[in-house]
C-alpha cells in the first residue's frame, strides 16, 4: 500500500479514492473543490490526449490532410454524444430545445462554472492545456479552436434539428472569456449540419 500511495502522489493524483485503495467513493451529488479539482485534471487530460491525437495525425499526413480528418472525428464524436443526451431528453419528455440542453448536456460544468481565478490557469480546462502548446506546434492553434467549434456546433445542430451556432468569443483566440450565438437554421432543418452529415 505504501508503495501504491507514493507512486499515486507522485504522478499527481491524490483523490481521496485513490489513495484509501478505491474503497470511498470520490464522486458526490455536490461539488466540492476537491471533486472540481479531479474533473479539472480529468478534462486537462482529455484536452492532452486530443492534443497528442493532432500531433499524430499531422505528423504521419501533414497538416492539411490531417485538419478534414480531425473534423470528421469531433463531428462523429458529437453526433454520439448528442444522440445520447437527445434520447435522454426526449425520454424524460423534454423537448430538444436549446433550453433545454442544458438540462441533459453531458459535460461536467462544474469543471468550468465552479473555476476561480485563484484556483489558477484560465476557466477553461481545455484551453488551459491547449494555450501551452501554441509556442512550440503553432499549427495546433487551428486545430485547437476547431475542436471548440465543431463540437458545440454540432452538438447544438444534432439535438435540436432546428438551431445552429457560433463561436463569438475564444479563450483559444486570446479573449478573455468565450461567448457564442445561437440562431435558427433553415439548414439544419433540413438535417444539412455546418460540419458533416449524419451517415
Amino acid at each position: 500500500m505504501k508503495k501504491r500511495r507514493e507512486f499515486i502522489r507522485a504522478i499527481g493524483l491524490t483523490s481521496a479514492g485513490l489513495l484509501l485503495g478505491g474503497r470511498k467513493a470520490v464522486a458526490q451529488s455536490h461539488a466540492t473543490p476537491a471533486n472540481i479539482r479531479d474533473t479539472r485534471l480529468a478534462a486537462r487530460h482529455f484536452g492532452m490526449l486530443y492534443f497528442r491525437f493532432c500531433k499524430i495525425m499531422v505528423e504521419t499526413l501533414g497538416e492539411e490532410a490531417a485538419f478534414p480528418l480531425v473534423q470528421k472525428t469531433v463531428f462523429e464524436l458529437s453526433l454520439d454524444r448528442t444522440d445520447r443526451i437527445r434520447a435522454k431528453a426526449l425520454s424524460q419528455g423534454l423537448e430538444p430545445t436549446l433550453d433545454n440542453f442544458q438540462q441533459v448536456n453531458d459535460l461536467p460544468y462544474a469543471a468550468w462554472k465552479e473555476w476561480m481565478p485563484d484556483m489558477g490557469g484560465v476557466r477553461c480546462p481545455y484551453a488551459e492545456i491547449w494555450l501551452g502548446y501554441y509556442e512550440e506546434y503553432p499549427w495546433f492553434k487551428r486545430f485547437a479552436s476547431l475542436y471548440c467549434d465543431v463540437i458545440d456546433t454540432t452538438n447544438i445542430e444534432n439535438f435540436s434539428r432546428t438551431t445552429s451556432h457560433r463561436i463569438t468569443r475564444n479563450l483559444l483566440w486570446g479573449d478573455s472569456d468565450c461567448d457564442r450565438e445561437y440562431f435558427e437554421s433553415e439548414k439544419v432543418k433540413q438535417g444539412l449540419f455546418t460540419y458533416g452529415k449524419r451517415s
